[in-house]
C-alpha cells in the first residue's frame, strides 16, 4: 500500500468537525483546507476513492473545489484541497433563513439539472451505477427472494446513460460562496440514471425526516425538510404532481439503501433489520 506524507497537525487549526472527519486551515498553507477523515472512512483506499473522484470532476470542469494531495495523520488519511472562502451549504442556509427554503430548493434543482445534463466517463473511481447496484444486490443481506428479483429488474430497466451522478445528492453537499456554487463530498460520484440522485434526496428529506440524526445532519426540522423536497420536486420536474414522483422513486429509494449498505456495511443486526423494513415499506408502496 502506498505511504502518503505525514501531516504536522501543529501547523493546522480545526475549523469544522463531523462524524467521520475534521476540517483544518493553516496560515502556513494559505488558500488550502485539510480534510482529515477518521475511523474506518480514514483508510487510504476510502480517501483515495473520494480524492480521485473529486479530481475527475474537477478535471471535467465541474464546479468542485480543486484537490491537491493525499496526506495522513498516523493511520488516518485525508487530503488537501482548495479552501472556499465565505461558504455555506444550502442545508445551513435553510436552517438559518427558513423563509428562503423554496428559493434554495429551486437553486438545487437548477444546479442539479446542470450536473445531470453533464456526461461523465466511467473509470476506476467513477462507477456505472447499474454495475454497482448489481454487485450490491448480489451480496446484500437486506433483501432476498422475490424482492431481490424485483430490484434486479428495476436496475436492468435503467437506461444506459453517461449522466453524471453526485451519489450523495443532498443540500449539505452543495455550497454557495458569493455568486459561485460548488459540489463537495464526491466519494460516490457515478454514472447512470438521474433518478438515483433524486431518490437519495427524497429518502433523506422525506423518508428519513423523522430521524433526529438526519435532522441534525441537514440542520433542518422535519417540516423544513418536507418543504424543501416539495419545492425541489416541483422545480426539478416542472410539474406540481409531487406524489407521482414520490411513487416513481420508491424502488430507487430501496436501491439507495442497498447501495449505501454495500458501501458502508454495519454489523448491527438490529440496524440491518431496520434497513430491511425500510426497503420492504418502499417496495410495498410501489408494487401494491
Amino acid at each position: 500500500m502506498k505511504q502518503y506524507p505525514q501531516i504536522d497537525l501543529r501547523e493546522w487549526t480545526l475549523v469544522g468537525e463531523g462524524y467521520n472527519g475534521q476540517a483544518y486551515v493553516s496560515s502556513y498553507h494559505p488558500g488550502v483546507m485539510l480534510k482529515l477523515v477518521r475511523r474506518e472512512m480514514g483508510r487510504a483506499a476510502a480517501v483515495e476513492q473520494e480524492f480521485y473522484a473529486a479530481k475527475t470532476a474537477y478535471d471535467m470542469g465541474l464546479p468542485v473545489p480543486a484537490v491537491y494531495e493525499i496526506v495522513r495523520d498516523g493511520e488516518d488519511h485525508g487530503y488537501l484541497c482548495e479552501m472556499i472562502g465565505g461558504k455555506k451549504s444550502l442545508a445551513r442556509l435553510c436552517s438559518e433563513q427558513p423563509h428562503r427554503i423554496p428559493e434554495l430548493a429551486h437553486m438545487m434543482a437548477k444546479y442539479g439539472h446542470v450536473l445531470h445534463d453533464t456526461p461523465i466517463t466511467a473509470n476506476e473511481y467513477v462507477h456505472p451505477v447499474k454495475e454497482l447496484l448489481m454487485k450490491a444486490l448480489e451480496s446484500t443481506p437486506l433483501v432476498s427472494g422475490d424482492r431481490k428479483e424485483q430490484l434486479r429488474k428495476v436496475v436492468s430497466d435503467m437506461p444506459d446513460t453517461q449522466t453524471c451522478l453526485h451519489g450523495d445528492f443532498q443540500p449539505g453537499n452543495l455550497i454557495l460562496s458569493s455568486s459561485d456554487y460548488y459540489w463537495i463530498d464526491l466519494g460516490w460520484l457515478g454514472q447512470g440514471c438521474y433518478l438515483m440522485d433524486l431518490a437519495h434526496l427524497y429518502k433523506m428529506m422525506v423518508e428519513d425526516s423523522l430521524i433526529p440524526q438526519v435532522q441534525e445532519l441537514t440542520h433542518m426540522t422535519r417540516e423544513q425538510m418536507l418543504e424543501f423536497w416539495d419545492a425541489f420536486a416541483r422545480a426539478y420536474t416542472g410539474d406540481n404532481d409531487v406524489e407521482s414522483l414520490n411513487h416513481q422513486l420508491q424502488p430507487y429509494s430501496a436501491l439507495d439503501i442497498v447501495r449505501t449498505y454495500y458501501l458502508h456495511e454495519h454489523d448491527d443486526p438490529a440496524f440491518r433489520a431496520f434497513l430491511s423494513s425500510r426497503i420492504e415499506a418502499s417496495l410495498n408502496q410501489y408494487f401494491k
